[in-house]
């Protein structure tokens, strides 16, 4: 088998193999989620490049050579959460681009150095929660020269060579609850790690420990110190604390620690005189417990302590900050958060005069005990720039608390039950920034500052906001009720506005330029109106304008009209008539009145309203009862034109109705009723008599009223297909003279025999017997 059958072979067998694996069901794109989908064998590849897999909390027990040979681009591995107990010393050898590998939570015994011999782009590995007590025979991560953070743990001991080769590590968490032997020097690497977070059991009085040996490693003016998942009872416990404070250590965080009292004054102790600058508890348990010390000092250089999510089991009985006076009196900035903080009394306050910053969100202040804690607006709190009592139980808004801060610039209180201002307030001229959102405020008022430059009154329920605030540059007005923005004369420094889930209904160049100074707007999830000019406007025209645009566009929806409720601005496309309403109704009537004058021309091109006319007139004769041969009036009516009466008088009536025996005939002139209705009187005659007689000339086409005659005896000849009709022909006419749409009567011409008035005197009696006969029976005539 040649050299390329061969490989295709290899290939076929490793694509056969790798669809009969288990399979990941997310995966999108460049990633795959796998976490939680009980595998038990690492899933096979997709038919695309995967940068990043999630394998973490599934049951894989063992790592194969090649089970990720299909997964050469990957980038990130997450394999937590498993039961792995073996990784073959080849399995990462194809994953030369892994930057991030997470191996915590399984029960690996063993490290081996052959795992990342390949792995030169690692920077992140995460190697906590496993069951090895060593780093193997040294030099484990010799290869991983970009590594910047490095997760282990579970360590009985520590040699020097553990850590080779790793000078460029940024992050560090060590997990040394179980450490009995370490080789000093061994974390001393030749730059300092940025943060290093240590589990260390620290020793009760009388027991030695590793503490300040691997203390002394890492301590660096540069390193920010965590102390996670330990406890701290008795004050000696605090003495390795001794070791940070002559290394120079600026920033400490204890996280996640059992911490006395006493112990808390000893670290006071034994960092006094140092350097630190910062010192952050956050998710610390708390409780009393005191130890004799006989003096405190300061930590002069302090500038800045975090209380962040304190558990305090003696709730009640703890004596709120005073026993962290020695911390407390040199700082600048404080921060009290989450601590279930329900009272600071004044005379505490007076100790920390140097305080700039007072962070008091999320406790339970009420109004007394804020009243109290500023000393009834006495509070010698002469460098204060920024308080934060956001989140609290606050009911009422006491301005007058705040009126001697002669440096005060930023308050927050936010998230209380404050639902109404007072009319007046009095305030410190240095006030710049104030937060008033989610109080569920209806109106403001004049209590506000004029002095202010950022405003924010975000999710509250205005329905107006009409405050003359002239140094306003920045206002947070979103989550309310306002249906228009406000009047930008109130504002003439006005830079950014938000307002954003209101029920403001549109926007328009018009608008905003009453804003002279307004650069940014945030305005989505409003109550749009998608008229012409907005929609225009959005899509166009604010690209021009020279107020910026800058959350999502996709949030500017349509409420209205209901066509479009729900589309983005950018998707609607309205119709001419919604736009240009005025133009397209007036296109529309031309439009309308063109086709009603183009009909009007085809009706009298092809004689429509004559058919309409004929078939109404027809209709309604046909509704009346039709008169027996013996119930006529008439032996015939006489159609004729007016300038054919000469003949009519002189020869046609003396000839039929003066010779026996006489015929009665019908004269429009002398037997229509009158003041009747001509078609009236013309379908009377017709139907009251025995026969109709067109006395038929060039006069009688071109008569108007002998149209109409004639149109009436055209329907009859349609409706009852008899001999009604006589026509006498008084001189020749062409018939093509005879209009087109008496179709019936053209064709009686062609079909039929007339009477013509001879030229000859001698055939003139003929004529008249004739014609009497063709009055007297029902046969044809025939032609002379």
């Amino acid at each position: 088998m040649t050299p390329p059958s061969v490989l295709m072979f290899v290939l076929l067998m490793h694509q056969s193999f790798s669809l009969s694996g288990p399979q990941c069901r997310s995966c999108e794109q460049t990633t795959c989620d796998c976490s939680g989908q009980n595998l038990d064998r690492v899933p096979a590849a997709p038919s695309r490049i995967i940068t990043e897999i999630n394998l973490s909390s599934n049951t894989l027990k063992r790592i194969s050579k090649d089970d990720f040979d299909s997964y050469v681009s990957l980038q990130s591995l997450n394999l937590s959460n498993n039961n792995i107990t073996e990784i073959h010393e080849q399995a990462f050898d194809m994953l030369t681009l892994l930057e991030n590998l997470d191996l915590s939570f399984n029960r690996l015994e063993n490290l081996s150095a052959e795992w990342f011999k390949h792995l030169s782009s690692l920077r992140h590995l995460n190697l906590l929660e496993n069951r090895y007590t060593t780093l193997g025979q040294g030099n484990l991560f010799l290869p991983l020269r970009k590594l910047r953070s490095l997760y282990f743990g579970g360590l009985e001991s520590v040699n020097k060579n553990d850590f080779s080769g790793l000078s460029q590590l940024e992050d560090v968490i060590f997990d040394g609850s179980k450490l009995k032997y370490y080789d000093r020097g061994s974390l001393r690497l030749t730059r300092p790690i940025t943060h290093v977070t240590l589990n260390l059991l620290f020793p009760l009085p009388g027991f030695r420990s590793p503490v300040r040996d691997v203390l002394s490693d890492v301590v660096h003016p540069n390193t920010t110190l965590t102390f996670l998942d330990t406890w701290f009872f008795f004050s000696n416990q605090m003495i390795p604390f001794n070791v940070l404070s002559q290394g120079g250590t600026r920033n400490i965080v204890f996280k996640k620690v059992t911490l006395s009292t006493a112990a808390c004054l000893a670290f006071i102790n034994q960092m006094a005189n140092s350097n630190l600058t910062k010192v952050t508890f956050e998710d610390v348990k708390l409780f009393l417990f005191f130890e004799r010390i006989d003096e405190i000092p300061h930590i002069d250089q302090l500038e800045e302590v975090v209380f962040k999510n304190i558990d305090l089991p003696e709730f009640y009985s703890f004596p709120a900050l005073i026993f962290l006076q020695p911390l407390l009196a040199v700082v600048s900035r404080v921060t009290v958060i989450n601590c279930k903080m329900f009272l600071i009394p004044c005379q505490s306050m007076g100790h920390f005069s140097h305080l700039e910053n007072i962070d008091m969100s999320d406790n339970y202040l009420t109004d007394s005990a804020f009243t109290e804690m500023m000393c009834d607006g006495e509070a010698d709190l002469p460098r204060l720039q920024t308080l934060n009592v956001s989140r609290n139980h606050l009911l009422t808004f006491n301005g007058q608390i705040f009126a001697k801060l002669d440096k005060l610039e930023n308050i927050d209180m936010s998230a209380n039950k404050i639902h109404s201002l007072p009319e007046t307030c009095d305030w410190p001229p240095t006030l710049r920034f104030m937060n008033l959102s989610s109080l569920r405020l209806t109106k403001v008022t004049s209590c506000l500052p004029r002095s202010l430059r950022i405003l924010d009154l975000s999710n509250n329920m205005l329905t107006v906001f009409s405050i003359e605030l002239p140094f306003l540059t920045d206002l947070y007005i979103s989550g309310n009720k306002l249906t228009s923005l406000p009047d930008g004369g109130f504002f003439p420094r006005l830079v950014f506005l938000s307002i954003q889930d209101n029920n403001h209904q549109t926007l328009s160049e018009s608008i905003l330029n009453k804003y002279e100074k307004l650069e940014t707007l945030e305005g989505s999830t409003n109550s749009y109106i998608c008229s012409c000019d907005f929609v225009a406007f959005m899509k166009s025209e604010v690209a021009k304008h020279r107020v910026t645009i800058r959350d999502d566009f996709r949030l500017y929806v349509c409420d209205s009209p209901d066509a479009e409720r729900g589309k983005s601005v950018r998707d609607v496309t309205l119709s001419v008539f919604e736009c240009h309403t005025i133009l397209a109704f007036s296109l529309l009537f031309l439009g309308i009145l063109a086709v009603i004058l183009a009909f009007a021309g085809l009706c009298r091109k092809f004689s429509i309203l004559w058919y309409l006319k004929m078939t109404w007139t027809w209709l309604k004769a046909k509704r009346k009862p039709k008169l027996k041969k013996g119930e006529l009036n008439f032996d015939a009516f006489v159609s004729y034109s007016e300038m054919d009466s000469g003949w009519v008088d002189a020869h046609l009536v003396p000839q039929l109705e003066q010779v026996q025996p006489p015929l009665r005939l019908c004269l429009h002139k002398r037997d229509f009723l009158p003041g009747g209705w001509i078609l009236d009187n013309i379908m009377d005659a017709i139907e009251s008599s025995h026969r109709t007689l067109f006395v038929l000339s060039q006069h009688f086409v071109n008569s108007e009223w002998c149209k109409y005659e004639l149109d009436y005896t055209h329907f009859r000849l349609f409706d009852h297909n008899d001999d009604t009709i006589v026509l006498i022909l008084l001189e020749p006419i062409d018939k093509d003279t005879i209009p087109k749409k008496f179709c019936k009567l053209r064709k009686v011409m062609n079909s039929r025999t007339y009477l013509e008035w001879p030229d000859d005197e001698n055939q003139i009696p003929r004529f008249w017997q004739n014609l009497r006969a063709a009055i007297m029976k029902n046969e044809s005539v025939s032609k002379i």
